[in-house]
């Protein structure tokens, strides 16, 4: 039986930015400047929460929380409007490693390392 790929990331971050200035940043690293958008949707509550309203690469982008000690939460994932076809089983692929290392070093963000490796999520050499 063929194999569909489910991709998905759910990387802990702290920035002292508030959730627009911060995608801005997110935005520009890893998506080509497209912006987020969505503030006033509220997709998860009570959280505040904005996305890429863009399928890029097959991903979906969310970013969630309320910044400061709590941070926040950047989630990518495979967009849904990719969905599996019948044939196929789907295997969840964790690329959460591969996210942080694209945000590493970046000014404004810092990565929550402790959770990620709690999580079993990457092998951090330090």
């Amino acid at each position: 039986m063929k194999k569909y790929p489910c991709f998905h990331s759910s990387l802990p971050v702290i920035s002292e930015k508030n959730i627009v200035d911060l995608a801005k940043v997110i935005s520009s690293k890893i998506a080509g400047k497209i912006p987020f958008e969505g503030l006033e949707n509220y997709i998860y509550d009570e959280v505040p929460t904005i996305y890429i309203n863009s399928n890029i690469l097959g991903f979906e982008v969310i970013l969630q929380g309320y910044g400061g000690e709590k941070g926040y939460y950047l989630e990518v994932n495979s967009h849904p409007s990719n969905n599996e076809l019948n044939d196929t089983d789907e295997i969840d692929i964790d690329i959460t490693r591969y996210i942080a290392s694209l945000l590493e070093g970046t000014p404004g963000i810092k990565i929550k390392y402790k959770e990620i490796k709690s999580e079993d999520y990457i092998s951090i050499m330090e």
